[in-house]
């Protein structure tokens, strides 16, 4: 398969293993093999070079994060999230999560802090001003709490539009804390979008194999955000996995189009290129990717063994 393919161009080591553990899912695993990684290396992933290494571990400890926010350990559930944040303090998404984690352990100030940060990155991000204002709530500061509802008026969701108006009417006239609370609840349940939910199916089909199904549901998720290019490199992953290189082929120069920085899904495309016969763009690729992560020890493998048979040319 692609993916087996694509780790055999690493050397038998804890980068190697914590990538498998990461495509098969399982990570805890990827992360304590991304962190063995890091003590060899002293902990040193700062850089433009280090971008794809980067996104690998931030990855793996928001999924791991994510899986112990489920079975309600929301303090481990925590120490992922600020080792992500470490790696890469710039995602709103990992502050609001951290936030919500701080605060089901009853850290406020810290969870106010942390959904700051995320305001700060994404000023328009509807559930992180929310959750600030049931924070301020919870604390009974009526000006703070009516402050940040009203600013929540212009990021708000139009399918929520008429709840956050029953929620600033209700919260103004002081109605009963617990239909305020209930609203503030409903707000910010988790709900994903049919684009998430095909996106998550794709990936569980990825992990057991099933390509097929996996390309089905990208499909459907790139219906919905032709404009994201992780799922045109999920989908240019699943394609090659079917032996449909070309459409591979087309869906990570796709990717590149909309972020050229995406160095993981110029990786895919060289491999595929390369196991397309296509060596000469695959070299050309590699050079970008060396170029912008001279350590990339996958682009260096695959660099060696294409520079003999290009030679003999």
């Amino acid at each position: 398969m692609f993916l087996d393919r694509f780790a055999n161009f690493l050397p038998k080591n804890d980068l190697k293993k914590a990538l498998e553990f990461l495509n098969r899912g399982e990570y805890k695993k990827a992360c304590k093999s991304f962190e063995a990684h890091l003590r060899k290396k002293a902990g040193v992933v700062d850089g433009k070079d280090q971008e794809l290494l980067r996104m690998y571990i931030v990855e793996s400890y928001m999924e791991y994060s994510l899986e112990l926010e489920k079975a309600g350990d929301f303090l481990e559930s925590s120490k992922q999230l600020e080792k992500a944040i470490d790696l890469q303090p710039n995602y709103a998404d990992v502050h609001y999560r951290l936030g919500m984690m701080y605060e089901n352990i009853g850290r406020r100030v810290d969870s106010r802090a942390s959904i700051k940060k995320a305001l700060a990155i994404n000023p328009y991000y509807f559930k992180a001003r929310l959750m600030l204002a049931k924070s301020y709530y919870s604390d009974q500061n009526q000006d703070k709490t009516m402050e940040h509802l009203r600013e929540s008026i212009s990021s708000v969701p139009n399918f929520f539009k008429s709840l956050l108006n029953e929620l600033i009417v209700k919260t103004e006239s002081a109605s009963a804390k617990e239909e305020i609370e209930e609203l503030f609840t409903r707000l910010l349940e988790e709900r994903p979008s049919s684009s998430q939910i095909s996106k998550q199916l794709a990936l569980e089909a990825i992990h057991l194999g099933d390509f097929e199904r996996a390309v089905a549901e990208m499909k459907k998720a790139l219906s919905l955000n032709p404009d994201y290019p992780d799922l045109h490199n999920l989908l240019g992953i699943s394609y090659a996995n079917i032996n449909m290189k070309d459409d591979a082929i087309v869906e990570f120069k796709t990717a590149l189009k909309i972020n050229p920085e995406y160095l993981k899904a110029r990786m895919n495309l060289a491999l595929t290129l390369y196991e397309n016969s296509n060596e000469e763009e695959s070299l050309k690729h590699l050079k970008v990717i060396l170029e912008a992560d001279p350590a990339n020890e996958l682009a260096n493998n695959l660099f060696k063994e294409l520079k003999p048979a290009l030679s003999k040319r």
